[in-house]
């Protein structure tokens, strides 16, 4: 043990020495080591945004121009000194360090002063945005003369002196000036708005640091929702998604912005109960700073852009088209998140109709938009609006599709029977377009796509047949005419089983849908699903009413409760035979997506599954998917819960509405000819064979 500690002293004592040798002057020593994994320019891409510090690169400018020491003791101090040297020699390296060293300045004043904050970060976005945009920065002219003296020697002969080098697009300093003057101006935003600064209908208020302050006005491009109802602006970048497995991004310049919308609005627009309550939409905020250097940070030189990246996705910039940086998946996220539309509210919604009755309806995600085709998508059972989340994402974020198409969706009770909740559709769908479109002139409104999912592919059936007398006679042979009721009651059931088909609908894609019905019906599960089921006391009421005034009624309805969506889904059920076997209107093209899994693997599944051995998804086999009439029909290894996410079922959809905008354009330009011309040219004679 000894002989250990003596080793050991003996080692301390050598160390000891070899320190103090290295501490002495002179004694310096330069080495390199070889790193385990490459670093390749890792210190100079490092920036002030993802460190709350000046960057190696920057803090290389400041001891190049003797400032860094400055820095150390007083900030503000050498960037005022910096400032006052790039006015006379706006070096491309000099306006970087600015940006970086204004946005680490406001990153400490935000802790304790917003509104001192906002200035520092309007600041860090406005020399960024000179560092990209000024062309070439040239130095003031008396730099310039000392310059060209010093070039030309004694002689006095003219020598030409290049302009300063603009900072190359390879210099990754340039992309961090991108990432600074993001990261800026959504800081100027977020800060502004916590003191009130910035009113995103008009204006922004800087306070300059020379405490006078100016005011900027803000532009809104592209948008179908106007200024007043602009909300409050929230920065995507501060929200995570969950639940999409896609994220549409675009980069560029701009911050990519959550843009809710404002409350209490007293709009002259019959359209606005067709507006999710928590609406919220997509925008992109770029800050165009106009002047000189020497104007920055001290009077009005800017203003603030907001744009709908749905149409606008590039902007002209000095002479450049500039990407803008969008996000148009977490803002749908947002919606989603914020209008209640969750598992419990699915579930709420099955059994407590009445609960979700002031929410349900159509719903347009955006205001209405001429000339572009809807798209009606429509839940099943037990579901709701946000099952079509991922649907949406992908299909809004497809430039074809987005341009031609504005997606609305329907929310219903999923416990009523169908037939009620198609004569509620109708209804609404009528109320909409008269609304929007009072003249009928818009012939998008004339030609809807409706896609279903499940249950919801029946709703959509309905929208395209005829009843005739046939679906009262499922409830009784008693002639309708003769059924005592009251006014408001006759009126509700006429419409739910006396109805013609919409002619505004002419294509359905039917995803997962239960044509010949599903064995969950009559499962175990399927029976206590209904006797869960507290039907709405809409339907109640009508029930009543006919069963008290009329004794004649049939038995069937006098004795047993109103049938639920689920009764009505049962293999063999009268409404489903009904609707298989109505005529089909030769206007209206179907498509059939169906689903299908090998074999359930775990208990759970087996449990589940109620497709009897059959293939399908789980619940609805092949067979009842199976639509005769569909011009196309693709399979997709997917259970029912989530066939209509499937990444090949989304591009079946796109492939469809595709097809469906082409056959638009061919019939809408046929229509055109025969009002010029007053003839049919797809009934004009074949021209003569030479």
């Amino acid at each position: 043990m000894a002989a250990v500690g003596s080793i050991r002293t003996a080692r301390f004592g050598v160390l000891s020495v070899i320190l103090l040798l290295a501490a002495l002057p002179g004694c310096a020593s330069i080495r390199v080591e070889r790193m385990r994994r490459p670093a390749l320019l890792e210190a100079w891409r490092a920036s002030a945004v993802l460190r709350d510090e000046l960057s190696p690169r920057t803090m290389q400018t400041l001891r190049q121009i003797d400032l860094a020491d400055l820095y150390a003791k007083s900030p503000d101090e050498a960037i005022e000194s910096l400032h006052k040297q790039v006015l006379k020699d706006p070096q491309p390296e000099l306006l970087f360090a600015l940006a970086e060293m204004n946005y680490v300045r406001g990153r400490q004043a935000e802790k304790h002063d917003c509104a001192h904050a906002t200035a520092c970060y309007y600041l860090c976005a406005g020399y960024a945005y000179h560092y990209l945009f000024d062309e070439p920065p040239r130095p003031a002219p008396d730099m310039e003369a000392k310059r060209t003296a010093a070039a030309n020697g004694s002689d006095g002969e003219s020598i030409p002196v290049p302009a300063p080098p603009r900072s190359s697009v390879f210099d990754p300093r340039f992309r961090l000036a991108c990432e600074l003057y993001n990261a800026g101006l959504a800081k100027l935003i977020a800060a502004a708005q916590r003191v009130g600064q910035l009113d995103p209908r008009q204006e922004l208020r800087i306070p300059s640091l020379d405490g006078r302050g100016f005011t900027l006005s803000v532009l809104h491009s592209g948008f179908t929702w106007k200024p007043e109802e602009f909300g409050k602006l929230l920065v995507c970048s501060d929200y995570s998604v969950v639940g999409l497995a896609n994220q549409h991004r675009n980069y560029g310049l701009g911050v990519p912005l959550i843009a809710t919308r404002a409350q209490g609005l007293d709009r002259e627009d019959a359209a606005q109960s067709f507006y999710p309550r928590e609406a919220s939409f997509a925008a992109t905020a770029f800050f165009r700073f106009e002047g000189t250097l020497a104007d920055l940070g001290t009077q009005r030189c800017g203003r603030m852009e907001l744009y709908n990246p749905l149409t606008i996705q590039a902007i002209e910039v000095a002479n450049r088209t500039v990407p803008l940086e969008t996000d148009l998946t977490t803002p749908l996220a947002y919606f989603l998140d914020k209008s209640n539309l969750n598992d419990v509210t699915e579930i709420v919604g099955f059994v407590r109709g009445d609960s979700i009755r002031s929410h349900t309806g159509i719903r347009m995600l955006a205001p209405y938009q001429p000339g572009k085709i809807p798209v009606v998508l429509v839940h099943g059972l037990l579901s709701s609006p946000l099952t079509w989340a991922p649907v949406i994402n992908d299909l809004q974020a497809d430039p074809a599709v987005r341009e031609r198409y504005q997606f609305w969706y329907y929310y219903y009770p999923t416990a009523e029977p169908y037939l009620a909740t198609a004569a509620r559709l109708r209804r609404e769908l009528g109320k909409l377009c008269k609304e929007v479109d009072p003249n009928g002139i818009d012939p998008a409104l004339e030609n809807m796509v409706f896609v279903g999912h499940s249950m919801g592919g029946l709703v959509s059936n309905l929208m395209t047949i005829d009843s005739g007398n046939d679906f009262w006679k499922l409830v009784s042979d008693e002639p309708f005419d003769r059924i005592k009721l009251p006014d408001n009651v006759r009126e509700e059931l006429g419409q739910t089983f006396f109805f013609q088909r919409e002619s505004r609908v002419k294509r359905v894609v039917f995803i997962g849908t239960p044509h010949q019905g599903s064995k969950l019906s009559p499962s175990p599960l399927g029976r206590l699903a209904v006797h869960l089921v507290q039907m709405p006391s809409e339907m109640m009421t009508i029930r009543s009413d006919l069963v008290k005034d009329n004794p004649g009624l049939a038995k069937v309805l006098r004795d047993k409760a109103l049938p639920t969506s689920v009764d009505l889904l049962a293999p063999g059920a009268p409404a489903l035979v009904l609707m298989a076997n109505r005529p089909r209107p030769e206007q209206v093209h179907y498509h059939t997506i169906a689903g299908n899994i090998s074999s359930a693997t775990t208990n759970i599944e087996r449990w589940l599954v109620f497709d009897g051995g059959d293939p399908g998804d789980g619940v609805v086999p092949l067979k009842s998917a199976h639509f005769n009439e569909a011009e196309s029909e693709v399979t997709v290894r997917a259970d029912h819960f989530h066939v209509h996410h499937h990444p090949k079922a989304i591009q079946e959809v796109r492939r469809i509405l595709m097809d469906h905008y082409q056959q638009y354009v061919r019939e809408s330009g046929a229509a055109k000819e025969l009002r010029l011309t007053g003839s049919d040219p797809a009934k004009a004679p074949a021209s003569p064979t030479p």
